[in-house]
């Protein structure tokens, strides 16, 4: 019984180590497995990081590129903001001009308004003129005939363009003698008379405007070429 009981004990020790060695065995076969398949995935991981990092790198350079086409934009587009400030500044000027080209117009067209009052003003007065000229024109006519007439003043001081009008005279007496004289007898100095050889009958001399006439006597005056 003892010995049986010692087989078994054996048997069991012995099927101990050989599950203890199984159990090492699959540990090691295991262990061994883990190690290769991390060396696999190791290795994936490299080529999946070499193959990262190249993206990486490409990604760069497309970045840097993108970068420098956005500053040439920016550049294209300060560029083309400062011909815009500039064509505004013109379309303002421009703007401002034709605004004072409207004002000028239209200042224009009211000088234009005036001018043509004024013209239609004109004509009325130059037919009034006109009419005024023949008024005076008639006038003159009598007056001319009447120049053509003798005058006669009586004595006394007269000055020629305001008593009489200058021109060339011959001067007679009416009646009796007596002295005439002109600018003081600077200019003429006779007695005018008839039926004497001291007197004068008629004289003939040019009256200038502001001449000073004194005579004693009445005098005719006779417009003569």
């Amino acid at each position: 019984m003892k010995w049986g009981l010692s087989m078994f004990k054996r048997k069991w020790f012995y099927l101990s180590l050989m599950a203890l060695a199984l159990v090492a065995i699959s540990a090691f076969s295991a262990h061994a497995i883990g190690y290769n398949k991390a060396s696999v995935l190791l290795k994936d991981k490299k080529v999946v990081a070499e193959e990262i990092d190249n993206e990486m790198k490409e990604l760069q350079n497309e970045l840097e590129s993108i970068e420098e086409n956005l500053e040439a934009m920016e550049e294209e587009e300060s560029r083309k903001q400062a011909d815009l400030d500039g064509l505004q500044i013109r379309y303002d000027e421009v703007t401002e001009m034709v605004g004072q080209k409207e004002a000028i117009q239209k200042e224009v067209d009211e000088l234009g308004t005036q001018v043509n009052a004024k013209k239609d003003e004109l004509k009325k007065l130059s037919g009034e003129i006109a009419n005024k000229q023949s008024a005076l024109d008639t006038l003159n006519k009598g007056i001319l005939i009447k120049k053509k007439e003798p005058r006669t003043l009586v004595a006394g001081v007269f000055i020629a363009g305001k008593d009489i009008a200058p021109g060339r005279y011959k001067v007679e007496p009416v009646n009796g003698f007596g002295n005439y004289f002109v600018n003081g007898g600077s200019k003429v100095n006779i007695i005018l008379g008839r039926g004497d050889d001291l007197f004068l009958p008629e004289y003939v001399f040019e009256l200038d405007e502001g001449d000073e006439i004194e005579a004693t006597l009445s005098v005719k005056y006779t417009l003569v070429e």
